[in-house]
């Protein structure tokens, strides 16, 4: 009697609301995901020994064992229809684990913004432009290329699959062109705000070609971030950019990506100078997918630590919302065993439920 009570309220709480406002909507929607997997062993850039081991995560990489780079969220989105054309938006974005719960919420893009025949403008945490260009089809697995070679990782919130604080959004469609740029707003020094855009050209019905550029010197996100690998460093400059294309045709999808970073502190030092280089090709036959991923990391500093990646998955889409997979991924990481180089193999499957 108490849970249909609750219920009954929980779902007045929510209808009132829309029944105020039949011009209103308000959407929850979500991704669950976790995976097991079974990592090989190696030495790391310490030269510690890590052993062999299954364990159960959220997402990370090949050695990257954890929860890190994951898809789970809960997102609640609402619109207002405000006439003549005109929609307000709002978004607000969670990110939480699932094989290891983390207390509480943390929050992944949470913005307001309105949206026309002018396009679209957003203002509040988000992910850049620089960020959404591109498509990996092993994203947030342990198999995804930015947590082990071929793309750039989070870079906390520069580079790829990650958010910015403080960022004002536009995007819009010319026909075959698509266009997306970004501010972010440097709180501490309006003049060190950023800049991020992104360009794509769907030159035929399946195939796009695509660039990307974050430009973010002294910014108050480049100074947190550096300072998360080095207390003394106190500001510095970074620069992202990509080239890609994006192809399918019936069963066979083709995506190839480059990208250069290079980020160093306000001193001069390198903090890191790569050239990424990522092909991923996939076959679909049926519910079942056929992925496989090459990823090369060019390291130009002076540690000259490059990697190579290796990765083939199988998915099976028992729906466009449940997915499971399961696949193998190889790393050869010259970081790593004090650098002098190690390589490792993991073996592992998960599933992905979103709603």
């Amino acid at each position: 009697m108490k849970k249909k009570i609750l219920a009954v309220a929980v779902a007045g709480a929510f209808a009132v609301p829309a029944f105020a406002n039949a011009d209103s909507s308000v959407t929850l929607s979500g991704t669950l995901q976790t995976q097991i997997v079974g990592y090989g062993s190696y030495t790391d850039g310490a030269g510690n020994d890590i052993d062999s081991n299954v364990n159960m995560a959220d997402a990370g990489g090949v050695m990257a064992r954890g929860d890190g780079a994951g898809p789970n969220r809960l997102t609640f989105d609402v619109e207002h229809d405000l006439g003549g054309g005109l929609t307000a938006l709002a978004r607000y974005n969670t990110d939480f684990n699932v094989a290891n719960a983390r207390q509480g919420l943390v929050q992944r893009d949470s913005y307001v913004g309105l949206a026309g025949d002018f396009g679209t403008i957003t203002a509040g945490r988000q992910a850049t432009p620089y960020n959404t260009a591109g498509r990996d089809q092993m994203n947030a697995t342990f198999l995804q290329a930015r947590t082990n070679a071929g793309r750039a990782g989070p870079l906390g919130g520069l580079g790829n699959g990650s958010f910015l604080n403080n960022v004002v959004a536009y995007s819009n469609d010319w026909g075959m062109v698509n266009f997306a740029g970004g501010v972010v707003i440097d709180n501490n020094d309006d003049s060190d705000s950023a800049l991020s855009a992104r360009l794509g050209f769907n030159v035929m019905e399946d195939l796009e070609i695509y660039g990307a550029y974050t430009h973010a010197d002294d910014h108050s996100q480049v100074t947190s971030f550096l300072q998360g690998i080095n207390p003394n460093w106190t500001a510095g400059d970074a620069r992202l950019g990509k080239i890609g294309v994006d192809w399918s045709q019936g069963p066979w999808s083709v995506m190839a990506e480059h990208e250069r970073i290079d980020i160093e502190t306000l001193g001069g030092n390198t903090v890191q100078d790569t050239r990424e280089y990522f092909v991923q090709g996939g076959y679909s036959m049926g519910q079942i997918d056929f992925v496989l991923s090459l990823g090369h990391t060019d390291d130009r500093s002076a540690a000259g630590n490059d990697s190579d990646y290796v990765g083939f998955a199988t998915k099976y889409n028992f729906s466009n919302s449940v997915m499971a997979y399961a696949g193998i991924g190889y790393l050869d990481d010259d970081a790593m065993d004090s650098g002098n180089g190690d390589d490792t193999t993991s073996v592992g499957a998960g599933m992905r439920v979103s709603f």
